[in-house]
């Protein structure tokens, strides 16, 4: 006997979907409701890609391009030249035809793996020209502060819910334009091509032409999904158009169903849901995520929607499958087990964004980690009121960070907010934070603008200025270590253009010369082609790594036979204790300037690190020292106002006058623009006991990130970027 569901019941379910829709926005939480506004938005997406995939039966890694050009669009139009709703939705559309069109030509002479190959590589061109045109997008930083549109209506769309029928409605015009076209004479002509291309050129159909309209028409439904998506976020970065985007898109399409367009739509409600809200309860949703697309793969390799339609057809065997998926779901559901919070009824709320998954995943540990060892030393409590710590990840993501950073203000309703990691989410994240009025620590994000051209008046950062290290440095490596000729080689965006910049200017004005400077991209494990290129007739090489490439760069420099002709100085972070455990005898010699080292010799210090070693098995980086300051900062500014942090705007005043003479690093205070005045240490690689140690051979008192100059004066000058300074001695 075969158990099939009634002929009509696919159409009842799409209606009660649409009605839920519809009517579910005012009794939903606010964090939910982002969800759902994030989840029309990339249906649209989805089913723009599902043209080229489910109909014309290409898949395409570079998608994620149109998505960036509606996007820039919006945020380049509408923050620099006020721009209205209709010219941002124009320009962002046609822009993303022309692209389209172009890379079509290009695209579409190849077939299967070629045409996937080329798509990629199309998709990071604009990607490139996104990170690099620093003057039209700002690079890594993105582009902040994008407005919500003004339509002329009597309500605003600023607001969640009339944002969120905005693009519920773009969502249904795309939806209906493109089943319109599907469902064409057109569309079945590209299910024909998808089927047999051979048999339809032997009907006579222009087989090439066709595919190319569909690829246009994909691209331009693409881009009007990123003019929704610029508005949404009210923050555009290169990040919108890596390559995980397009990977995400395309998983989207295969999970709901290719060739269905409603299937890519419940693809994209899943991925978003599992993203976000499974990441609330757990760090290993990932796990999750791989079982889905895993038991979709094995049990429904038509997608969702395919194997639903199976079902209606009888085939009983296709519903046991699906059940199976869920179940296995559920299991993995609980052995990923509860996400990282401390709780109390009636306690002081302490949100922490910070990317516990991903490539920054330790860092995010290392935060978090400093946040609880200052409470397990002080009793969980703050000012005399128990602590509450809700973590959520941001997956090092901008549109995660965003909004878990609702979640946590609207739905949890914490006092204060302590997080990120990267430059660019701080930006996407400073708007925000003024808009909700609620203070947010920033620990470890040094992006130096953050405190100087573009201060956020609810962000106070008690961790460091990209350049605030380099300054002093650089005036210690022309004056102290004698180095008049030298090499820079850095990561190519923005944190790395601000520590090559502060060094290269006080380098200089010091008499040095930077005679060359090398740029590698993001996460570069091979460097090789940069060491061939340094120039031997220099006296050092500054180096600013991170992340992976600081556990991988000292080696090869070494290997390439450098490391005994030109010594080899750096940015804080390229021999930071983070990276140091993974290091050899390669790192042995390099000197850095930061605010911390564990090996200050101070009792305070050497407590912690004893502390910390004894707790988690490990030397604290100064991502943890930061953290465990910030926590205190937080208690310090709690007790000004007798535990009152209800009060905001009477808790920011607190925390801004804040000033700490005894931490782990030394004595803190903020300047008049939010910074920290701190120690700049300058440190060296030693081996003491088989360990790794940075040695403090020389500390430089109360470092302002404006050093020496007037700021006002300082401010003048353009913010530190792969162009400024100038090399003029290259």
């Amino acid at each position: 006997m075969r158990l099939a569901l009634p002929p009509g019941a696919p159409r009842i379910a799409l209606g009660v979907a649409f009605a839920v829709l519809l009517v579910a926005p005012p009794f939903v939480s606010s964090f939910l409701l982002a969800l759902l506004t994030q989840a029309v938005i990339y249906s649209v997406l989805a089913m723009s890609l599902d043209v080229i995939l489910g109909y014309i039966g290409l898949a395409s890694l570079g998608h994620a391009a149109y998505l960036g050009l509606g996007a820039y669009s919006v945020g380049i139009l509408a923050t620099r030249h006020g721009a209205s709703f209709w010219v941002t939705l124009i320009v962002g559309v046609l822009l993303a035809t022309a692209v389209a069109s172009i890379f079509g030509l290009l695209a579409l002479r190849a077939t299967g793996v070629y045409f996937l190959m080329i798509t990629l590589a199309l998709g990071m061109v604009v990607w490139g020209l996104a990170h690099r045109w620093v003057t039209m997008t700002q690079g890594d930083n993105g582009i902040a502060g994008v407005p919500r549109p003004d339509l002329g209506l009597p309500w605003s769309f600023t607001r969640g819910i009339p944002f969120y029928y905005l693009a519920l409605a773009g969502f249904l015009l795309a939806l209906l334009v493109l089943r319109t076209i599907v469902r064409s004479p057109f569309g079945q002509t590209l299910v024909g091509i998808r089927e047999s291309e051979s048999r339809m050129r032997t009907l006579g159909y222009h087989v090439w032409l066709h595919k190319y309209i569909g690829f246009v028409i994909a691209g331009a439904v693409g881009g009007f999904a990123g003019v929704l998506w610029a508005y949404y976020n009210g923050f555009v970065s290169p990040a919108d158009l890596e390559l995980a985007t397009s990977v995400e898109i395309l998983l989207m399409v295969a999970l709901g169903g290719r060739g269905t367009l409603i299937g890519p739509a419940l693809g994209a409600a899943l991925i978003v849901g599992l993203k976000n809200l499974v990441s609330v309860y757990t760090h290993r949703w990932l796990l999750i995520l791989g079982g889905v697309y895993i038991g979709t793969i094995v049990y429904a390799p038509e997608g969702i929607v395919g194997a639903l339609r199976q079902w209606t057809k009888g085939e009983r065997a296709m519903g046991k499958k699906v059940i199976v998926v869920i179940l296995t779901v559920a299991v993995l559901i609980g052995l990923a087990g509860p996400g990282a919070a401390w709780a109390q009824k009636g306690s002081i709320k302490i949100g922490v964004i910070t990317p516990m998954t991903g490539g920054a995943a330790q860092i995010g540990k290392d935060m978090t980690s400093g946040i609880s060892m200052w409470l397990d030393d002080n009793g969980h409590t703050i000012a005399g009121r128990k602590v509450e710590v809700i973590v959520e990840d941001s997956q090092g993501q901008p549109n995660v960070a965003l909004t878990k950073l609702q979640k946590l203000v609207e739905s949890d309703k914490v006092h204060v907010l302590v997080g990120e990691v990267f430059a660019h989410i701080g930006y996407a994240m400073a708007p925000k934070v003024d808009e909700y009025r609620i203070p947010m620590l920033y620990p470890v994000i040094a992006a130096d603008d953050l405190t100087q051209r573009k201060p956020a008046k609810w962000v106070v950062r008690t961790g460091w200025a990209s350049s605030q290290p380099s300054h002093p440095f650089g005036e210690y490596a022309a004056k102290t270590l004698g180095y008049k000729r030298i090499v820079t080689i850095g990561i190519d965006y923005a944190f790395g253009w601000e520590v090559i910049g502060g060094f290269q200017k006080t380098f200089e004005e010091n008499g040095g010369q930077i005679v060359q400077k090398l740029w590698a991209p993001l996460n570069t494990t091979d460097f090789a082609p940069y060491l061939s290129q340094i120039r031997r007739d220099a006296d050092a090489v500054f180096a600013l790594m991170v992340s992976i490439s600081a556990a991988r760069f000292p080696k090869q420099y070494q290997d390439a036979g450098l490391k005994a002709k030109l010594p080899v100085i750096g940015g804080g972070t390229t021999f930071d204790e983070f990276v140091l455990p993974s290091l050899g005898d390669e790192a042995i010699g390099g000197m850095s300037p930061l605010i911390y080292s564990a090996a200050l010799d101070t009792p305070i210090n050497k407590k912690f690190v004893t502390e910390y070693r004894k707790k988690y098995g490990k030397v604290p980086s100064y991502f943890s020292e930061t953290c465990y300051t910030s926590t205190r900062w937080i208690n310090e500014a709690a007790k000004a106002i007798n535990g009152d942090v209800e009060n905001r705007e009477k808790f920011l005043e607190a925390l801004r006058k804040v000033e700490i003479p005894d931490a782990p690093r030394g004595p803190v205070k903020l300047d008049s623009h939010g910074n920290p005045v701190q120690n700049i240490y300058i440190r060296k690689v030693e081996k003491k006991d088989g360990e790794l140690w940075n040695t403090v051979i020389h500390t430089y008192p109360t470092v302002s990130q404006f050093w020496k100059y007037k700021a006002e004066d300082f401010l003048k000058q353009p913010v530190y970027d792969r162009n400024f300074p100038a090399c003029k001695f290259c």
